[in-house]
């Protein structure tokens, strides 16, 4: 599909892994985080991809050197790690210069996410609305909030860090995967700063300024949170792979 451009956020180091190695070419199951999910969206049908990677990332770019598959890779160069949402920033010029009328934000730690999960998403992106992957855990841990409005729709996230203990009871949480109309994208990304704890620009306040300005913002909930779950460190790449390996049974 050409109107659509999926956008890998790959620039994490991921010292919690132990390692000198980047996060996203960690493996799982024997193919780096970065190559199942570049899997799933060329089986979904995406055809232009961007990598989002930091200016230390001679590894990343090697490996895509090698890449095999049928995908058109692109790389944008985040300069500073200033969070999520200056990270999708960094690939803005090549999404407008790809044509692309729909973004699809994925993480680069999330290895086990779906084709048929990414399908969901596209074939809704015609609703003029900004759509929001999540999943509900029984053990939501420290994943941002799903708040929701009175009609369903998803009125903001909350990093957990910033949550009151009423939002940290909530159990539908944010899997970290957006669809949303490049329109909006551009007029959005300028707005959001980093008045928060941690100095960063989310991505997350993307939902709030969806709703301050009339886009409507639909949840698209995943149906394994094994599908979505992030990995930061060796004991996640270890239940990652495990929810692999279940896969194949």
């Amino acid at each position: 599909m050409k109107d659509v451009v999926a956008v890998i956020l790959a620039g994490g180091k991921g010292r919690r892994m132990h390692s000198m190695q980047c996060k996203a070419l960690h493996k799982v199951a024997d193919r780096s985080m970065l190559d199942w999910t570049l899997d799933a969206c060329q089986l979904a049908g995406i055809e232009n991809v961007i990598v989002v990677v930091g200016l230390l990332s001679d590894d990343i770019r090697a490996h895509l050197a090698r890449d095999g598959h049928a995908l058109n890779i692109h790389i944008a160069v985040q300069e500073e790690p200033k969070g999520t949402a200056d990270a999708v920033r960094s690939a803005l010029d090549k999404m407008k210069e790809l044509k692309a009328r729909y973004a699809i934000i994925l993480p680069g730690d999330l290895p086990n996410i779906q084709a048929a999960t990414l399908k969901k998403l596209m074939l809704k992106r015609a609703q003029k609305s900004l759509l929001c992957l999540t999943v509900v855990r029984d053990e939501p841990a420290a994943y941002g909030r799903i708040v929701r409005d009175a009609e369903g729709h998803v009125s903001r996230i909350v990093e957990f860090n910033e949550c009151t203990p009423e939002q940290i009871a909530i159990k539908e949480v944010n899997a970290g995967i957006y669809s949303v109309p490049l329109s909006f994208l551009e007029t959005a990304l300028p707005q959001i700063n980093n008045d928060n704890n941690t100095g960063e620009y989310y991505f997350t306040d993307i939902i709030a300024i969806a709703n301050q300005e009339g886009m409507p913002v639909n949840p698209v909930v995943a149906e394994d949170p094994g599908e979505v779950m992030g990995v930061n460190t060796p004991d996640e790449l270890y239940l990652a792979e495990a929810w692999r390996k279940k896969l194949s049974l």
